[in-house]
């Protein structure tokens, strides 16, 4: 029984298929490693220099609570015999600082005998008409601030530090954070402490503005898989000061939302948050918020103990990088795929030469020497071998003649 005969071209391109797929498989994976870590590097810069933006923003707020509180303290140190003028002062810090919502100076007890135990000046903004300044005089029957731990913090460190987040008394629906220096008597003993309150409105605000124009400008996987990124403030300690989309947390710890996932250092990244020895850091390692694998991004918010972070599901990342070496592995394949047929046909045209010196050699080995011989239009292998068989085809029938 004949053997089914085997296509040459079809074999040796079968050949160099499997060493392209072998080389394709490499290649892909060295694709999806470099283009993964791409992505994530892409998309973290993308996002740390937002932050960077934003956290510059928030200090040049900050920074104006500050300046307007601070001018004001020398000419406070140098008026306290004259306690009728504080309330105007308080109001012109209100009117110079266009963040300040209230500022008030609370003195300790019998600071002015002749005004009460409690005595605290105090200006603030109309909620709905903000260039309107109120002002008024605290006494006792308004305000119990001497045990407060806030106002004995400053008296006893003699110290200036950015409160915790309170609802404002007046609405209490308001989130403020005042910055409160301490102000001192010709002695040098701290009296009073001076507080500039600052809405945390205009923060959640511009959180949600971060994180809407980034997420519109960043994945279509992150609004696929409905899994965006969220900015908020905490504190050191990790407690919060506000939270993403509005919400202002008093209570809960970030820290204690963290998890490990996949080998990450949990109390490494804590630890670097608590100690931010770093202008701003980021990591690659993912970590578990509330069960969803996220990157941590965070900045300390110069002037205060607070740190600006930005979570990012890693999914939406993990599946753009996916995507993008899946379109470069695609194309490598139908690369690969057209060079194969390229090669398949040039080997396939190439053997027709021989297909046809084999049907010259069929006839000769019948004695018909006088057949025609192909033509060949390279001078290559082929063309030699042509060319020995012409010779052959004239030299055989004349050895066989000199036989006879």
């Amino acid at each position: 029984m004949e053997k089914k005969k085997k296509s040459f071209a079809k074999r040796v391109t079968g050949r160099i298929a499997i060493w392209a797929i072998l080389s394709v498989l490499v290649v892909s994976y060295v694709i999806l490693h470099f283009e993964s870590k791409a992505t994530r590097e892409f998309y973290a810069e993308i996002y740390h220099n937002k932050m960077l933006i934003t956290n510059e923003y928030t200090r040049r707020v900050i920074s104006d609570v500050y300046v307007a509180a601070t001018n004001n303290i020398y000419y406070l140190e140098h008026t306290l015999d004259q306690p009728d003028i504080h309330k105007e002062t308080m109001a012109r810090i209100v009117a110079s600082g266009t963040r300040v919502r209230s500022c008030g100076i609370s003195f300790i007890e019998d600071f002015y005998p002749e005004k009460g135990h409690h005595f605290c000046p105090f200006a603030w903004r109309n909620g709905a008409q903000q260039e309107t300044i109120y002002s008024e005089n605290m006494g006792d029957a308004d305000l119990d601030y001497l045990k407060a731990e806030w106002f004995n913090n400053i008296i006893t460190s003699d110290s200036a530090q950015w409160s915790e987040p309170f609802f404002d008394s007046y609405d209490e629906r308001t989130a403020l954070s005042s910055y409160m220096t301490p102000i001192h008597d010709q002695n040098g003993r701290p009296i009073a402490v001076l507080g500039a309150d600052v809405s945390l409105d205009w923060l959640t605000a511009k959180l949600e503005e971060t994180d809407s124009t980034i997420n519109k400008r960043s994945m279509f996987m992150a609004s696929l898989f409905n899994m965006q990124s969220s900015s908020f403030i905490i504190y050191r300690d990790g407690t919060f000061l506000t939270k993403a989309h509005g919400q202002h947390i008093m209570k809960d710890n970030f820290y204690t939302l963290l998890d490990s996932s996949g080998g990450s250092d949990v109390k490494g990244l804590i630890s670097s948050m608590k100690a931010c020895e770093e202008e701003d850091n980021y990591s690659f390692e993912r970590f578990l918020v509330n069960g969803e694998e996220c990157y941590v991004f965070y900045i300390p918010v110069k002037y205060t103990k607070w740190l600006f972070v930005t979570l990012v599901p890693c999914k939406p990342i993990d599946m753009l990088s996916y995507l993008n070496a899946l379109t470069i592995i695609v194309m490598l394949i139908l690369g690969t795929l057209i060079i194969l047929i390229i090669i398949y046909y040039y080997i396939k045209n190439g053997m027709e030469p021989i297909k046809q010196l084999i049907l010259s050699v069929d006839a000769m080995s019948k004695g018909k020497f006088d057949t025609p011989m192909p033509e060949v239009k390279h001078n290559d292998e082929i063309c030699q071998l042509r060319d020995s068989i012409e010779q052959m085809q004239y030299t055989v029938p004349v050895h066989k003649e000199e036989q006879r």
